[in-house]
């Protein structure tokens, strides 16, 4: 069968698995709308996608939707179990629902599932098997059958298929047959899809009956080899991607692709990559993408996309290394042989060559080049060097791994083949179609990269270094290191190229050209003046003088059909080609270019991918409270709000959830913010689709976003405004109440600067009351001083006398004390004579009269009497000298007192000894009793203590 074969490029296909978009399994039907937002028929309800947020919307009860469809003013109308409605933004622009089931006649108000939705003159119309609901935005109709079997709207007319009536079209409220010639098959015909094929020209796609075309009111059947094996697959829907192209989603074998011809174009099933081959639902969107809806799942198929997959093993996909094309066949080396396929001489883009590819027998293995020679398809492969003839690899030289080949001299044939080997150059001779292998070894290091100069042959190995072999026409001369003078070679990524007869080596340090006149590299200007200084780890020169080259396993090409030369990203690969010296390009022509993936090859229509520049539109698809778990929504992200919101300043801190519909490029699609009276520049560009604000002050902002998907290739602003309301302080009422209180402030201050003026004069008039006062006080006490000062002299006067009269008194007391002294001295004198006068013999008789006067003289000479005098008018003079003492230190002594009034009296200690009736010593003695009892320390002057404890 012709279908069993495929296209051998495959568009990139997308999954989303059921665990992603998080909804139910099954997808019955699938829209987009104005904005590029996809929205699903789902088992759970409505299913939306705008590139990168899942959205689900329930329908009343929860029930199914069976049928979806957009209208012109974009809202989203759902046919479900028993249920119609539509889906509209609110007033936060967040989709709500409207139920029409109340507009319904109770009668009619009986239905089960809706599987059509239509559009058709200002109304819609919804059909479930037995009713055709009518809504013309007010009311709703029924039309009642037995079995409405499809409804559709095409070419300007409202068709469906009756079960009594068969095809019908709709026309003034009533449904009248359309078929006047042929007739569509009665045995269950079940429709699934009517397609514009021209303007009078309609395509019918039933289920198991096939396709048939209405030309007015004329049906005939549309019957081919394809279309017969497709129709045995069960086409459950249909779209039309081109004017050529249309896409039959089936049961059984997936989706496939025919022309308006009949004739099968590409087919993808879960053997291409989409998830199971039960499509239910399909469409191509703005952007020519297609949508399938599953029985498990949604997948994107990137069907207008430049860039395909071809994958020589479907079922392993394994890394590819190398490509050629030989004899008009493609031939592809990967990790585990050569697959080859003939191509199609029809199509200019061979990704659409339809077959299979078929392994080349006997080249099992890691496979590294594959390189024409002399008209000779040669293989470099990890088991040594082959030539392939036909469908079968022949070895040459197996002693080795061969890494690539290439001819030594610039005639044709070349009579030497230069083998890059595991160990270094092999040469083999070339005759009469012959190849003798190997002629010379020269043993430098493994030779991956080879490039073949004036008279040279250059090998750079990554990190040991950059060698050469000399040649001419008489054979091959020695090999040598290359000595680095100038310190261009990297500790690695060392590699060698030829571009426009130039040898160009490439290092970490930069990029290099070999100077013919110096005999050594220098840096290429022209070189880095295209790439830039970065490192670049593959180069490649294709016919039109395009420079292809890979940086950070990224492919980019400087371009030169431009009237300056411009370097064209290629973004949507990044990080799936081969790298770390692996990488490999082949471009045919401007429609053909093969680079060695990861898995398989990319096949890139150059010149398409250069004109299918898409739209881009950046989309603000979420506004809410970053603070806020419930209710905290602004902006739902449909339509643009009738006023701009407002936060709260409590809540001034913000979450916005941006996106973009360019499909099935998420991951090389960037983003940039900019919040206008917040942010001081644009963002740097970005993956993240969120971006969040804190602490935004109160006023007016204005959020923009924007995206591209090359650094050429950017969308236009979106805007959202919105304004932070200022705290409640800032508010205008706030602000009249700081008005009222400045005004009264103000007035409060007038009245108190006029109080304070009254104050004023008031302490004016009391100051200069108060300087009359003073002065009056002034003479008062200038004479109250006069007065006092008479009296202060007439004190001083008398001061002076007392000091005298104390002076006087310390006198006499010393006089008292010395003529006690005195008396004390005579009468212990005359003591001693009596006592001496007793003791003589002739003294007997008069003892008794003797001891009288002895006791008179004792009496005399116990003076306590007269010390208590003395104490007496010593503390009269002193101010209670004695007392104040004794109260301070209780535990001193009469004699301690004595000493103390005698010290005082400023006496000498004889003096004092005398009067106290002890020794100098003892007086000595009391003094340092006195000094303890005082706890005064030796520093301390006695005399000066006692006068200071008692002033």
């Amino acid at each position: 069968m012709l279908c069993a074969q495929n296209t051998i490029g495959i568009p990139n296909i997308v999954n989303y698995t059921k665990q992603q978009y998080n909804a139910g399994s099954q997808n019955w039907g699938v829209v987009q709308d104005k904005n590029g937002i996809m929205y699903w028929a789902n088992n759970d309800g409505l299913l939306s996608f705008d590139g990168v947020f899942w959205r689900m919307y329930k329908l009343p009860n929860k029930t199914i939707a069976r049928s979806v469809a957009v209208s012109d003013d974009n809202k989203i109308y759902v046919g479900g179990q028993g249920e119609v409605g539509y889906f509209s933004p609110g007033s936060s622009g967040e989709l709500f629902y409207t139920s029409l089931n109340k507009l319904i006649p109770a009668k009619d108000n009986d239905f089960a599932d809706v599987w059509n939705i239509c559009f058709y003159q200002n109304r819609v119309f919804f059909r479930a098997n037995k009713k055709i609901l009518e809504y013309d935005g007010k009311k709703v109709l029924a039309y009642n059958s037995g079995n409405w079997g499809f409804l559709g709207s095409v070419n300007g007319e409202l068709i469906a298929n009756e079960i009594d009536k068969g095809l019908v079209y709709y026309s003034n409220g009533q449904w009248l047959p359309k078929i006047k010639t042929g007739k569509l098959p009665t045995d269950n015909l079940l429709l699934r899809s009517a397609l514009s094929l021209t303007k009078d020209s309609t395509l019918l796609v039933s289920l198991m009956h096939g396709l048939f075309i209405l030309h007015g009111d004329t049906v005939s059947a549309f019957t081919t080899p394809d279309i017969k094996e497709v129709a045995s697959k069960n086409i459950s829907s249909a779209c039309m991607i081109s004017a050529d192209r249309i896409a039959l989603a089936t049961n059984l074998g997936g989706c496939i692709i025919i022309n308006k011809q009949g004739k099968f174009i590409q087919r993808f099933t879960k053997n291409e990559g989409i998830q199971n081959n039960n499509v239910l639902s399909v469409m191509a969107d703005k952007n020519k993408n297609l949508w399938f809806g599953l029985d498990n799942g949604i997948d994107l198929v990137t069907y207008s996309n430049a860039i395909r997959n071809i994958f020589p093993d479907q079922q392993n996909r394994n890394a590819g290394y190398t490509s050629t094309i030989f004899n008009n066949e493609l031939y592809l080396g990967v990790s585990t042989g050569v697959y080859r396929i003939g191509l199609d001489k029809l199509f200019n883009d061979i990704s659409y060559t339809i077959g299979t590819f078929e392994f080349v027998e006997n080249s099992q293995g890691q496979v590294w080049n594959l390189s024409t020679v002399n008209d000779k398809l040669l293989m470099g492969h990890n088991k040594g060097a082959f030539i392939i003839e036909g469908s079968k690899a022949l070895p040459l030289d197996v002693r080795s791994g061969f890494w690539s080949f290439q001819p030594l001299y610039a005639t044709q044939p070349s009579s030497v083949i230069v083998g890059g080997t595991y160990n270094g150059i092999s040469f083999a001779n070339y005759n009469n179609g012959n190849i003798s292998m190997p002629v010379v070894n020269s043993n430098v290091e493994s030779a991956r990269f080879v490039a073949i100069g004036k008279n040279i042959i250059w090998i750079a190995h990554p990190y040991k270094g950059l060698y050469k072999v000399s040649y001419d026409a008489t054979g091959i001369g020695n090999s040598e290191r290359y000595i680095d003078k100038n310190k261009i070679l990297s500790s690695n990524h060392n590699k060698i190229y030829k571009l426009k007869n130039k040898i160009v080596l490439t290092t970490d340090n930069g990029i290099f050209e070999y100077d013919e006149q110096q005999k050594d590299f220098i840096r290429s200007v022209s070189l880095e003046k295209l790439l830039g200084k970065a490192p670049v780890s593959y180069l490649k020169e294709d016919a039109s003088g395009n420079i292809w080259f890979s940086r950070d396993r990224k492919i980019s090409v400087v371009d030169r059909s431009f009237k300056e030369p411009r370097i064209v990203l290629i973004p949507e690969i990044d990080g799936r080609i081969m790298a770390n010296g692996f990488e490999n390009i082949l471009v045919i022509d401007s429609s053909n270019v093969l680079i060695a993936a990861e898995k398989g090859f990319f096949h890139i229509n150059y010149a398409l991918y250069k004109k299918n520049r898409l739209p881009l539109q950046a989309l603000v698809r979420k506004v809410q409270l970053s603070n806020v778990q419930e209710n905290g929504l602004i902006y739902g992200g449909y339509n643009l709000l009738s006023s701009i919101p407002s936060v709260k300043y409590k809540y001034n801190s913000l979450h916005f959830e941006c996106s973009s519909t360019l499909f099935g490029q998420e991951l090389n699609t960037e983003y940039s913010y900019y919040l206008e009276g917040f942010d001081k520049d644009w963002s740097v560009w970005t993956r993240k689709t969120e971006r969040d604000y804190t602490n935004i002050p109160a006023g007016y902002y204005t959020f923009k976003v924007k995206c591209r998907n090359n650094p050429d290739n950017e969308s236009k602003e979106s805007v959202f405004v919105f304004k932070v309301l200022p705290p409640w302080y800032q508010t205008w009422w706030a602000y009249s109440l700081y008005a009222v209180l400045f005004f009264s402030l103000i007035y409060l201050f007038y009245k108190r600067q006029q109080n304070k003026y009254k104050r004023l004069q008031q302490l004016k008039l009391q100051e200069q009351q108060r300087k009359y006062a003073e002065e009056q006080k002034q003479l008062q006490l200038q004479h109250q001083l006069e007065i006092e000062q008479n009296e202060k002299q007439i004190i001083e006067l008398r001061n002076e006398k007392l000091q005298s009269e104390v002076e006087h008194k310390n006198s006499e007391l010393a006089s008292s004390a010395m003529n006690l002294v005195q008396k004390k001295e005579l009468l212990s004198k005359l003591k001693e004579d009596l006592v001496q006068y007793k003791a003589a013999p002739d003294q007997g008789k008069a003892g008794k009269e003797f001891q009288k006067i002895l006791k008179l003289i004792d009496k005399e000479l116990d003076h306590n009497e007269e010390w208590e005098q003395f104490a007496v008018h010593f503390d009269s003079v002193h101010t209670n000298y004695l007392k104040k003492l004794k109260e301070q230190y209780p535990s001193l002594t009469t004699s301690d007192l004595k000493l103390a009034a005698y010290l005082r009296l400023n006496l000498s200690s004889k003096e004092i000894a005398q009067l106290m009736n002890i020794s100098i010593r003892g007086v000595e003695t009391s003094r340092y009793r006195l000094r303890k009892k005082l706890d005064l320390a030796n520093e301390m002057n006695l005399f000066d203590h006692l006068i200071k404890i008692t002033t």
